[in-house]
């Protein structure tokens, strides 16, 4: 890593970290409160890419697990959501949103491997049509037009970039919880959540996408990011 690396890698794990401390929603079923991290992933994913970006992340989530054990809703796991939306984030941002959509994939099948995630089949919609973009044209023709330098290009891009990031950290926290919480959580649970986490990550991403695409943009003509290849 460069020293720009380390240095970026190291302000914006310090971002995450105090994200974790800011409460976005309560959880449903179990204590505890879901923090905008949820932003923090997808957004540093984006503007560092998906190894930077990942390890920025992983590193914040965890420093913040022991600043708000509030929002370590998974204990020490409560890092591996972030992550994730951080890496998936990151992909789409350097063409590579079909590997969001392999992580996606198989947080999915790991959901669908509990009974409780069979019995409530149809939870995860939100997170399929999720995997379907990251697979599709629409994800690759996303990681072009970051070198866009027209705003509202970037914004799209960053959009399906935020959403696919959003959408993998929940899907992976949901194939946590479902394990994490067994027995508690239960299908009535799940299908609860299900009129509630829609809007919820529609928030997220609205906030996430705005923040996200004005940043990049203005750290891009100031010269600070370079293009990941």
């Amino acid at each position: 890593m460069r020293t720009r690396d380390l240095a970026l890698t190291a302000v914006f794990a310090a971002l995450q970290a105090i994200l974790a401390t800011l409460p976005f929603t309560l959880t449903i079923g179990v204590s505890g409160q879901i923090t905008l991290g949820v932003i923090g992933g997808p957004m540093i994913g984006i503007l560092l890419g998906p190894i930077n970006g990942g390890l920025a992340t992983l590193i914040g989530a965890l420093v913040g697990v022991f600043i708000n054990p509030a929002g370590a809703i998974f204990g020490v796991l409560t890092v591996i959501p972030p992550f994730f939306g951080a890496v998936s984030a990151g992909c789409v941002r350097v063409k590579r949103g079909y590997v969001a959509g392999l992580l996606m994939l198989a947080a999915l099948l790991i959901f669908y491997a509990h009974p409780y995630g069979r019995e409530a089949y149809f939870y995860p919609w939100l997170h399929i049509i999720a995997i379907i973009v990251a697979f599709s044209h629409i994800a690759k023709s996303a990681g072009a037009m970051f070198d866009s330098q027209k705003f509202y290009r970037l914004l799209f891009s960053v959009a399906i970039a935020v959403f696919i990031g959003v959408l993998a950290d929940h899907v992976v926290g949901s194939a946590l919880g479902i394990w994490y919480f067994s027995p508690i959580l239960t299908p009535e649970i799940w299908y609860a959540i299900m009129l509630v986490y829609p809007l919820e990550r529609a928030v997220a991403v609205a906030l996430a996408s705005t923040i996200t695409a004005s940043v990049y943009y203005s750290l891009k003509r100031a010269g600070i990011l370079s293009r990941l290849e």
